[in-house]
């Protein structure tokens, strides 16, 4: 009993303060095509990144073009219950206040409805601007559904023209780019 009381707790543990992810492909992060190992995706970059309009935590519209004027990061994370996306969203928070100061807007974008993406904004420290994709139709539209209920883990940079600068996208939903590594991207790219 002791042992199942132990595993139950180190399982918690790892639940609430999220997991680590392993760092992607160097190639990853100096291809300047993007990358995927997803074989479905659509996106290009040097390519307009296709419109959606999706329902925010707040309840407000956000549209895509509409942000045009502002550069924009897209994070596509599986829900508030997986560890290693809270994990991942934790380790960018790091990077938000120089995204903000290069002039990005940080869209978080899931599957989840508005009261279980208030669980995930509950525990970030900084904000994100969490937007709904209950049906997928935006993981649909980048080639990125990973199943019936999921998209694939994947990270797109836009600049202030909605131009794709750079993206990645990862069948392993366990590896996902780092701050670190963002902050590569970032410094080769020049945005």
């Amino acid at each position: 009993m002791a042992f199942r009381v132990g595993i139950l707790g180190a399982f918690l543990a790892v639940l609430l303060s999220g997991c680590d992810n392993a760092e992607v492909p160097k190639e990853a992060i100096s291809s300047p095509s993007g990358y995927s190992d997803v074989a479905k995706v659509t996106l290009e970059v040097g390519s307009l990144a296709p419109d959606f309009k999706l329902q925010s935590l707040n309840g407000e519209w956000v549209q895509l073009s509409q942000l045009r004027g502002s550069k924009v990061l897209m994070i596509f994370y599986r829900g508030h219950w997986c560890p290693f996306c809270v994990g991942h969203l934790q380790d960018i928070q790091s990077l938000l206040p120089e995204l903000e100061k290069r002039g990005y807007q940080v869209l978080a974008i899931s599957p989840e409805d508005a009261t279980d993406m208030q669980k995930i904004a509950d525990r970030m420290d900084r904000p994100y601007r969490f937007l709904s994709d209950t049906n997928l139709e935006v993981a649909d539209l980048y080639g990125i559904r990973r199943d019936e209920e999921l998209p694939h883990p994947a990270m797109i940079l836009l600049d202030d023209l909605g131009i794709v600068k750079w993206f990645y996208v990862g069948e392993n939903y366990k590896q996902r780019p780092s701050a670190e590594q963002l902050q590569k991207v970032l410094d080769r790219i020049g945005t």
